[in-house]
């Protein structure tokens, strides 16, 4: 059993830990709050981007526009966006777990995967620990969640599925649900397909002879979609480190509970062994 000098020690330590997975919690917490707001604000943007494009693809003939055709899939692009920084549980695991059982399913099937990882933490396990193709890497987001690192991204995927390079293109990220809830989506962004209900009306506008109307709006849907996941992602890695901090500190609490109580057992044996040499010494006087 150790003794009562070590046991204040880790009683120290331990609060010196619990102090700062207290002051990362609170943190978090107003960071969450932050990318909330935003968030809930990019989610109507994206959906109404999403509308317009897909107004202008059941109006327009697809097989006109390279952008809209559907090809034979040989090889699908995954943006995986992670964090930078650790300390926020499964966070990042999670995507890459899920990353890794779609991409065996995808080539058991014979199709090829390439990767775009969006953050630090995709990034160091794709390039040291897999054996999937990391095609491009984009490090350091943390500061600059927002549109033009979404057009950076969207204009690449752009120009890569029109020279087809990749068929399909799928962004992979942790869903923002609740404080408490992320959850890794897999969404496809191209090639765009459109499902509508027979009589559904479509939108009020038609598109000229100018065929960069098209071009420009396909961009403008895929930065759209890739803020969204950017913003969603941020969000849910601010709640899953808030989550993990709460967790440390609970942990850090019961630790010192229980060392508190191991260094009260320790001083007691120490007093009822003094106590013991004192009455023992003075029996033996007598």
């Amino acid at each position: 059993m150790p003794g009562m000098r070590e046991i204040k020690a880790k009683i120290k330590s331990l609060k010196g830990t619990k102090r700062i997975t207290a002051a990362m919690k609170a943190v978090s917490a107003a960071k969450l709050r932050k990318a909330q707001v935003e968030l809930f604000n990019v989610r109507p943007y994206a959906e109404v981007m999403k509308g317009i494009v897909e107004g202008l693809y059941l109006r327009e003939n697809p097989a006109l526009h390279s952008i809209f055709k559907v090809r034979p899939v040989k090889r699908i692009e995954l943006v995986v966006i992670s964090s930078d920084k650790g300390l926020c549980g499964a966070f990042n695991a999670n995507v890459i777990r899920n990353v890794n059982r779609f991409a065996k399913e995808k080539q058991e099937k014979g199709i090829e995967i390439s990767l775009t990882t969006v953050g630090n933490k995709a990034s160091q396990f794709f390039t040291k620990y897999s054996d999937l193709k990391v095609r491009k890497e984009i490090k350091d987001i943390f500061r600059r969640i927002g549109l033009p690192l979404a057009q950076e991204i969207a204009e690449d995927l752009y120009l890569g599925y029109l020279s087809e390079y990749f068929d399909e293109v799928y962004l992979v990220y942790n869903r923002f649900v609740n404080a408490l809830t992320q959850e890794v989506t897999f969404e496809k962004i191209l090639p765009l397909t459109v499902e509508v209900e027979e009589g559904a009306p479509l939108g009020e506008y038609t598109v000229g002879p100018d065929e960069s109307v098209v071009e420009k709006a396909v961009k403008s849907y895929v930065s759209a979609v890739v803020l969204r996941a950017l913003k969603e992602s941020e969000t849910s890695e601010h709640a899953a480190r808030m989550t993990a901090m709460d967790n440390a500190t609970k942990n850090a609490e019961d630790l010192i509970r229980k060392l508190t109580i191991s260094f009260n057992k320790a001083r007691q044996a120490a007093i009822t062994k003094e106590l013991i040499e004192i009455t023992t010494a003075i029996e033996a006087m007598k």
